[in-house]
């Protein structure tokens, strides 16, 4: 109703979980940083939150990156009896179990565990996750933790990741539950958003959708984030409101009375009567009066106001105050490595182009210049940022992490996007251009790294704010293909093109297929992206090994700008 008015292209304040409105605060960046944990790593992850904190949107982020070799079993309504969930679990995996149901849970058991050695032997791996799990009951949690027990001499065929409210929490401080509590190698506690988070996450959505970041003046931001305690739900849904309400009066800015107006409505409450504030004023300086009045009585009077002294009366000595403890099931944020440890070796690179897991030598070869990527001191935002720092750089641009904008906000102001990706060293060679790459050691969080070269024998790496040299057999130990790479836009860029499509880089696109000898025969409109022009696209989508679909996304116009030889930095000079 209201996007027009405000020159919006899309709702900005939807609750649907649309991975386009994306936002990423650091809390968000490192709970997803467990969740990845729970893809490549055995045992239990836990993550937990309050309602409306982004739990699922996480989640569905989480399932873009699952790696081509892993098998997902995703639950989202864990009200199920024992028999139940192993169903679901079988179901969801394909495991053929019969027509009928079977008659007893080991049935159930057998064929799963036949499943699993099956795809752990063709070098695929399993994980389930499982949403809402607070509503999981005790004899079921008992049985997800049993499913762990199915294992090879040297691995778990199963790895579980738990998403739930905090209650979840405490389900797992139960004494019975206490063997599965054991089991959990990574925990983390998702909070709302800080006050600056809630600047920042409503002006990302604003300007995702097209419009001003600046509709909502300083004053609705503070009350915005007063009135839904930095929850992104209640983010959503008032401002949602509050955009609904400046539309109405025609206004183009929200105010703070009209993010109070929207939070009213959402929360059920009447309208504050116009001398509401009148008649407060009022009773307050009555009370003052009262008090006053009182107090002057009492001088008068004289009557005794406890004014003996500390000799008059029997010492208290005071105990020093203890620190409290920390609860246990808290926040367990990972811990950060000392600049001189050396990483554990992982599970190998498991994607297509891996091989059996090496372990490292024992003792460096020095003559290979190569330094173990180890994890650099900082916190895991500031790893990442100077990673994104490093890579900006490379394309001229001067990305400036103290300012707090998240990096890919930052790439369109120069020119540039960002795009994550999964993929293998292959996929990196090819497009050759440099990298944030995701990295992971013995901890419980990834740390981040800006592949910036390649000699023919080492990678040459930005870690924190050093510059290393790194074998690819050590790299590939750290890395399981979660990269991000900085791609130059063409001009006046807005998106994936695609056949319909009326816009001016349309004519950008096709005198450079042109120019590549992918000739689609000039319209009357050189803007409109006509069938021709389709076919010109499938052409040379085909030709570079891509999804011949017609469609120009990041993948179609970064190796349109390769081929077209266009400045760019690249690994191998």
């Amino acid at each position: 109703m209201y996007q027009k008015h405000f020159g919006l292209d899309a709702q900005p304040f939807s609750i649907a979980p649309d991975p386009a409105f994306l936002f990423l605060s650091d809390a968000h960046n490192e709970a997803l940083a467990h969740l990845m944990y729970g893809f490549s790593h055995g045992g239990f992850v836990l993550i937990t939150g309050e309602v409306g904190t982004g739990k699922t949107t996480l989640l569905r982020n989480l399932l873009n990156r699952t790696p081509p070799e892993l098998d997902v079993a995703f639950i989202l309504n864990p009200r199920l009896t024992v028999r139940e969930l192993l169903e679901t679990v079988c179901d969801e995996l394909g495991v053929q179990y019969g027509n009928a149901p079977l008659q007893s849970v080991k049935q159930y058991i057998d064929v799963l565990n036949k499943h699993l050695l099956k795809t752990h032997i063709s070098g695929r791996s399993t994980v389930i996750i499982i949403d809402e799990a607070q509503n999981l009951s005790p004899a079921v949690l008992e049985q997800i933790r049993l499913l762990t027990n199915l294992e090879t001499n040297d691995k778990k065929l199963l790895r579980i990741i738990l998403l739930g409210q905090p209650e979840l929490g405490d389900m797992l401080n139960r004494t019975e539950l206490r063997q599965l509590a054991q089991r959990i190698t990574a925990r983390y506690h998702l909070t709302p958003l800080s006050k600056e988070d809630v600047q920042t996450y409503v002006n990302h959505r604003l300007t995702t959708a097209g419009g001003n970041p600046n509709i909502f003046t300083r004053g609705a931001l503070n009350a915005l984030y007063r009135l839904s305690k930095g929850t992104p739900r209640l983010i959503n849904i008032i401002a949602d409101r509050a955009l609904l309400g400046a539309y109405v009066e025609g206004k183009y800015q929200v105010s703070a009375a009209m993010v109070r107006n929207g939070a009213r409505e959402v929360f059920g409450q009447k309208p504050r009567h116009p001398q509401s504030r009148y008649y407060l004023g009022a009773g307050l300086m009555i009370c003052l009066i009262a008090l006053a009045m009182s107090w002057a009585y009492l001088t008068r009077n004289q009557i005794p106001l406890l004014t003996q002294s500390n000799t008059d009366q029997p010492a208290v000595e005071r105990a020093t105050a203890e620190p409290r403890s920390q609860p246990q099931g808290g926040v367990t944020a990972p811990a950060t490595v000392p600049a001189t440890s050396e990483p554990t070796p992982g599970e190998g690179n498991q994607n297509a182009d891996s091989v059996d897991p090496i372990d490292p030598p024992a003792v460096q070869n020095t003559a290979s210049r190569s330094e173990s990527p180890s994890r650099p001191p900082g916190r895991t935002f500031e790893i990442q940022r100077a990673a994104y720092r490093a890579v900006f750089a490379a394309w001229s641009a001067d990305y400036n992490p103290d300012n707090k904008q998240i990096p890919c906000d930052f790439a369109p102001q120069v020119g540039l996007q960002c795009l994550s990706r999964n993929g293998s060293w292959s996929e990196i060679n090819s497009i050759n251009s440099p990298v944030i790459l995701e990295l992971w050691d013995s901890q419980e969080s990834p740390y981040y790294a800006a592949l910036l070269g390649y000699d023919g024998e080492l990678y040459r790496l930005r870690l924190g704010e050093r510059d290393v040299s790194v074998s690819p057999r050590d790299l590939r130990d750290a890395w399981f293909g979660t990269y991000v790479l900085i791609w130059q836009t063409p001009p006046g860029y807005s998106g994936s093109l695609r056949q319909g499509d009326n816009h001016p880089t349309v004519a950008w696109l096709r005198e450079r297929l042109e120019e590549l000898d992918y000739a689609a025969p000039a319209s009357s409109a050189d803007a409109y992206f006509d069938d021709s022009l389709a076919a010109a696209v499938t052409a040379f989508q085909n030709s570079e090994g891509l999804l011949a679909d017609g469609i120009v996304g990041p993948l179609t116009w970064i190796r349109l700008s390769d081929r077209l030889e266009l400045p760019a930095p690249t690994l191998r000079s």
